[in-house]
């Protein structure tokens, strides 16, 4: 999966259309979070001048390569992508109460959960807002993707310390809050490349299997000395019982009935953390979550591979590609 740093790298040398692509991109964000009310602009200002990977309108560009896209309509969409995720991410941190955003305070710690909950919503408007200049079909796909998000998230609370949470719920969980919307970046990315229906339904399903292998991974981050936790702050989502993959793989494995007893206690120590990581490793949740996100990721090169071969698919081949520490 790409790092930030590579993203433009991998979008340049392809036409004129990806010139630049990173940078506008970003800007306009920025010009689009300037006009949002004082209470909440500094807020969507500081995401935007923190970007991380960008990897959702990176993603939407290099499925665009298929074709030759207008280069300020991919520019918009990739605006629109991000805009959702950063709405997301607001509310992610304002649930998760964490610490820290792209290594700076989250919203909610120097604005309050409401104020922040508010600039999400407004984030949530705006992607709406720049989508419906960009054409009917491109307003119904986005609005289905944020209602998918805010279902996501709803999804995430009601079954917050559930020790009993199957797999397939698990899934669910999953391709609401990212899932969906690599889907849509890929079928935005699809549609601007003008591709042919066969076409736009594989790029989806690479979407949808990426997105989902992506967020597993991301659950593993907790668990993998290996993947150096990425920069992410460790424990949280043990702490108000958000369990990811690792955990849910783990838990029907516990014969002792160890874990889900320490996964509900009211309060948890270091020593607790460190107790949870041992046992879900030692039952196997972290290898199985792994293998999991790599059979995603099996799916997605499938349907990638079921595409014209050329310099567009070995740059989406790229961009999709495991982080090393996730390889075995």
């Amino acid at each position: 999966m790409v790092a930030g740093h590579e993203a433009g790298a991998l979008l340049r040398p392809h036409s004129d259309s990806f010139t630049g692509y990173p940078e506008r991109v970003t800007g306009r964000l920025a010009e689009l979070a300037r006009s949002l009310p004082p209470a909440v602009r500094p807020s969507a200002l500081g995401l935007v001048r923190r970007p991380g990977k960008r990897l959702r309108s990176t993603l939407l560009a290099a499925c665009a390569g298929f074709g030759d896209p207008d280069p300020d309509r991919l520019v918009r969409l990739g605006a629109v992508v991000e805009l959702l995720h950063m709405a997301s991410l607001l509310h992610d941190d304002v649930i998760d109460r964490a610490a820290t955003r792209r290594g700076a305070p989250a919203a909610h710690t120097v604005i309050g959960a409401e104020a922040a909950s508010l600039a999400g919503l407004a984030c949530f408007a705006l992607a709406g807002t720049e989508a419906a200049v960009l054409g009917d079909g491109v307003s119904r796909v986005v609005a289905d993707t944020a209602a998918a998000l805010a279902a996501g998230e709803m999804l995430d609370v009601e079954r917050a310390f559930d020790v009993e949470l199957s797999v397939a719920d698990y899934l669910e969980l999953v391709q609401r809050k990212t899932g969906d919307l690599f889907r849509l970046t890929c079928l935005l990315g699809a549609a601007e490349a003008d591709v042919p229906a066969e076409d736009a339904e594989r790029l989806a399903r690479v979407g949808t299997a990426h997105g989902a292998a992506f967020q597993i991974l991301d659950d593993c981050l907790d668990f993998d000395p290996a993947a150096g936790a990425a920069g992410k702050p460790t424990g949280n989502d043990h702490l108000l019982g958000l369990f990811g993959a690792p955990i849910v793989l783990a838990l029907p494995q516990d014969a002792t009935g160890d874990l889900a007893p320490l996964l509900l206690r009211p309060a948890l120590d270091a020593a607790d953390l460190a107790r949870i990581r041992a046992l879900v490793v030692g039952l196997g949740g972290l290898a199985a979550a792994k293998d999991t996100a790599r059979d995603l990721h099996r799916q997605a090169m499938d349907a990638l591979a079921e595409l014209p071969a050329g310099s567009a698919r070995d740059r989406l081949a790229d961009i999709i590609r495991l982080p090393r520490w996730a390889e075995s």
